[in-house]
């Protein structure tokens, strides 16, 4: 900087620079890098700036310019401050100023070095009022969280929600969003709204929330109110503004069908759209007064079967992630395969997700080799998965389609051996198809009725729903319907053995779930209508085959057939 003649001149140009700084904002952070520049700035306003090097002490902490040097010839000014010790603002010559200008010299720069001072104390006593602010600010928030956590503690004591609930989904949701982004001040929010999310509940009666059964539809309008209750209560509160997104809108679900505004889609702010998963699943693995606990795999299957109508499925996807990378699921260290119902695998506890996966098909390639245990060649693969492609195509999808299974279970997963490729059988998996095609094999060997069983109820608990159901290729639909037809024998060999063995409430258990899937199963009809007259329950065998006439009637136009009505006539005149 070129030097400036006039001492008002170059105290003009020092409030420019300073002014410049926005120090009025300053913290101690800034202050690290603005005084270092002070102290290179300060020589091009002095009366001889090429002979004159700065150095100030602020803080305890000393700042020099490069071609600083310990001089004889200085000038020293104190930071004034409350604080004898804050520091000070010197001015050392690194040569000899010439002995007529040295009093004009000496005079004007001290005048400069009294303006920065006067600056800097300024500036200290700012940075000790803005830290009493924020620290009293930090105290006030505190204050208030622990107020919100008594709140929560509170509504938890009273019954109102399962044990620990609160805590659980503070946990969960906080990691959720940090999963997908959140940090700092967003986080403060989305705790303080996990924390209250059903404050609102306060206004529901006990009886209500209490009750064992189903809820009235009147019953269900009164708790449909609670959003807006803790709406009207929070809203008054400036702090918890920025939270109430999370008590207000995280009943509401994806397709537009939740409560209280009926809100579709992103128009659900996200964090309740993440939160409305977290809430969920952590109330299907609680024991409820009208329920008990899922499992944590039936939660996870419901979470999934509802993405993309109660939940956003992009939330979902990232909610699984935290789910398979915290201690949350119930998986081994192995591989584990699931195709019943959904079709998932686990690696080493986490699971795959569809970005890993990054295309259907490879997904689909990898149920294709478990299908085929000995193995398949490209031009077998690609007769199941692209029937219409050229040869030329196929080998660059199928190579591409490998290379994107390979990527998301690992290299050693699938081999290739003589031409065919084919599912690595050395590794360390479960695979709930071959649980249950064995157990299914095993029942149909067994020599005593409780090994069979037992081996029928392996079965049918591996069998979660059809068989790779989000799939379409044509390989999948007959073995599809095979695994039904094994699933519908298992539930109705397992009804006739209990029956057999007296045991009417399974035998009856088993038969209504053969119904659920089958509601034309005809054997499973009569075997109903057997167990109601076991019991002696006439009005139950004519609900049964009243229940059996109008389905054959709906669905094949037909009566039932003469073996069952028989059995009907005879049992009704017993």
């Amino acid at each position: 900087m070129a030097q400036v003649k006039s001492l008002a001149n170059r105290i003009q140009a020092l409030n420019q620079y300073w002014g410049g700084l926005g120090w009025q904002n300053l913290d101690h952070a800034a202050c690290e890098e603005i005084i270092p520049d002070t102290v290179r700035f300060l020589p091009a306003v002095c009366a001889c700036p090429e002979i004159t090097a700065a150095r100030i002490l602020f803080n305890g902490i000393e700042y020099t310019g490069e071609a600083f040097h310990d001089s004889g010839e200085k000038l020293v000014v104190e930071i004034p401050s409350q604080n004898a010790h804050l520091g000070k603002v010197e001015l050392h010559y690194q040569a000899q100023v010439s002995p007529d200008q040295a009093e004009r010299v000496l005079e004007e720069d001290r005048a400069i070095l009294e303006i920065l001072s006067e600056r800097l104390g300024y500036l200290a006593a700012l940075l000790a009022k803005n830290e009493a602010v924020e620290q009293f600010k930090e105290e006030a928030l505190t204050a208030y969280d622990r107020t919100i956590e008594a709140w929560a503690a509170a509504f938890d004591a009273q019954n109102k929600e399962a044990s620990g609930h609160t805590e659980r989904v503070v946990n969960l949701a906080l990691a959720l969003a940090e999963e997908m982004g959140f940090d700092g001040e967003d986080l403060a929010h989305i705790r303080r709204g996990a924390l209250l999310h059903d404050i609102g509940k306060i206004s529901v009666p006990d009886e209500i929330i209490l009750k064992p059964g189903k809820l009235t539809e009147d019953e269900f309008d009164v708790v449909k109110r609670h959003p807006l209750v803790a709406q009207k209560w929070l809203s008054q509160i400036e702090l918890l503004k920025p939270a109430l997104a999370i008590p207000y809108y995280h009943h509401e679900k994806w397709d537009g069908s939740g409560y209280p505004m009926g809100l579709v889609g992103e128009d659900i702010p996200l964090v309740a759209r993440m939160f409305s998963v977290v809430d969920v699943w952590d109330a299907l693995i609680s024991d409820r007064p009208f329920r008990q606990a899922m499992t944590r795999d039936e939660a996870l299957d419901i979470i999934i079967s509802q993405a993309g109508s109660h939940f956003d499925p992009d939330v979902v996807e990232h909610f699984i992630k935290v789910l398979s990378e915290g201690d949350y699921l119930d998986v081994p260290d192995k591989m584990r395969v699931q195709a019943f119902g959904h079709d998932r695998v686990w690696v080493q506890s986490r699971l795959v997700s569809s970005s890993e996966w990054q295309v259907r098909a490879a997904r689909d390639l990898f149920f294709l080799f478990l299908a085929y245990p000995m193995g398949l060649t490209r031009e077998q693969v690609g007769l199941h998965m692209w029937p219409d492609i050229s040869t030329d195509d196929l080998e660059v999808r199928f190579k591409n389609t490998l290379y994107r299974l390979r990527r998301a279970v690992g290299k050693d997963v699938i081999l290739l051996d003589d031409g065919r490729y084919r599912f690595n059988p050395l590794l360390a998996y479960a695979y709930d198809v071959e649980i249950f095609t064995t157990a299914i094999e095993r029942a149909s060997q067994a020599e005593e009725v409780p090994e069979m069983i037992k081996n029928l109820k392996l079965a049918i608990q591996q069998y979660k729903g059809d068989y790779l159901p989000e799939s379409e290729v044509s390989w999948v639909i007959p073995s599809r319907e095979h695994y039904r037809q094994l699933y519908m024998k298992a539930l109705y060999e397992l009804a006739k053995r209990y029956f057999e063995k007296e045991i009417y409430p399974s035998a009856l258990k088993y038969c209504q779930q053969a119904l659920v899937e089958d509601p034309y199963f005809e054997e499973a009809h009569r075997l109903a209508m057997r167990i109601h007259a076991a019991n002696g329950s006439r009005s139950d065998i004519i609900r049964q085959y009243e229940e059996c006439e109008q389905n054959m009637l709906s669905f094949f136009g037909v009566r039932p057939s003469e073996q069952t009505r028989e059995l009907y006539e005879k049992l009704i005149q017993s």
